[in-house]
């Protein structure tokens, strides 16, 4: 019978990333709200609205909770604010409101955002804030000015914000270091689980989550690019430039790393499902591999020369010979094959030498 993996171990990781992706999102979170705080009482202020939700809704849509990209996502919404407001206000003056006016707007400012820009935001932005003028009920002693006043309000908050105040970078890229780290590390121990049980569905199962792991990747590798441009623009976050220039050397030696590693894995499974055997000593290998991957960035113990993830590699390195693991099939040698190549990336990411890392590597 397939076996699943049981609750409270799914649980636990599903816990754990969790807990990961607040770890790198808190700060960003605490922006929103007081950015839509402070938008609310600017905007009663200066402009004397009694209720100013398009400040609160602009500062939220514009910094929101990702660092990619904060101080273009403000401009972009910006500039869909302005031409969706002017649209929509011409709209109502010409010929009123209803359905058939909506429709006109919501692609009359969709086409001109689009031609402008090809930032999804703006044109998002432009239709919405032009279908809002249309089918709201006017304001009281107000118009389309007010809430585009309102709107404006929110985007000037928010890029004070995400100028002077941006989170710090390495927060958001520890997080999904780690959080991608146990996410592999997971993968490969499940794989092991499906050589010691000669499970043929629950490798398919691994092979199929191992090659939905890029985005999870690509997410990893925007933090690192954001946070390269926050240190670069921020005179607040100037410093830890050498951790997010590392992260960087990680993120692409992982990813190198994954690509091979989902080779393996598509191998275990083939050869599972065609009960090929599988010897239990690439099972150790994979969970050798897992348990440096998932220690990928701790410091190194107290008296220890090497970071525990470099310590567990070179000395997986030197086992992963295919007559030291009884590798006598094809699909075995592949798996030891890619297992050797993903060593060396890692190793490689980590500051080890290309030339020592395959110096390790069994002849």
């Amino acid at each position: 019978m397939p076996r699943t993996i049981p609750f409270a171990l799914s649980a636990r990781r599903r816990l754990r990333t969790g807990w990961q992706r607040w770890q790198g999102s808190w700060w960003q979170i605490m922006q929103c709200g007081v950015g839509a705080g402070t938008a609310w009482l600017l905007a009663q202020a200066l402009w004397d609205q009694p209720y100013p939700v398009f400040a609160c809704v602009a500062v939220v849509v514009c910094l929101g909770v990702q660092n990619n990209q904060r101080l273009r996502r403000v401009g972009e919404l910006g500039v869909g604010v302005t031409i969706g407001v002017l649209l929509g206000t011409l709209i109502v003056h010409l010929v009123g409101r209803g359905p058939l006016q909506i429709t006109a707007i919501v692609a009359a400012a969709m086409f001109i955002a689009r031609f402008l820009d090809s930032g999804i935001l703006l044109v998002n932005q432009a239709a919405l804030q032009a279908a809002f003028i249309v089918a709201y009920p006017p304001m009281p002693g107000g118009g389309g000015s007010d809430r585009w006043l309102d709107a404006m309000t929110g985007v000037v908050v928010a890029l004070a914000v995400a100028a002077l105040l941006p989170p710090d970078p390495r927060r958001d890229v520890r997080g999904r270091s780690r959080a991608y780290a146990g996410q592999l590390a997971d993968l490969l121990e499940d794989a092991a689980g499906a050589i010691r049980d000669h499970d043929a569905t629950k490798a398919a199962e691994v092979l199929a989550r191992a090659r939905a792991t890029q985005t999870e990747l690509d997410g990893w590798s925007q933090s690192v690019n954001a946070g390269q441009e926050v240190h670069r623009l921020s005179p607040l976050r100037r410093r830890g430039r050498g951790e997010i220039v590392q992260q960087k050397k990680l993120q692409a030696g992982m990813d190198r790393a994954t690509r091979n590693l989902r080779v393996a894995l598509r191998r275990v499974s083939t050869a599972l499902e065609h009960d090929e055997q599988m010897p239990d000593s690439l099972a150790g290998a994979l969970e050798g591999m897992a348990a440096a991957v998932r220690s990928l960035g701790e410091p190194a113990y107290p008296g220890e020369a090497l970071p525990p993830s470099v310590a567990g590699l070179q000395e997986l390195a030197v086992t992963l010979g295919p007559r030291t693991l009884g590798a006598e099939s094809l699909s075995a040698t592949v798996v030891v094959a890619q297992l050797r190549s993903a060593v060396v990336d890692l190793l490689q990411a980590q500051g080890v030498a290309a030339q020592e890392a395959h110096r390790l590597l069994p002849r």
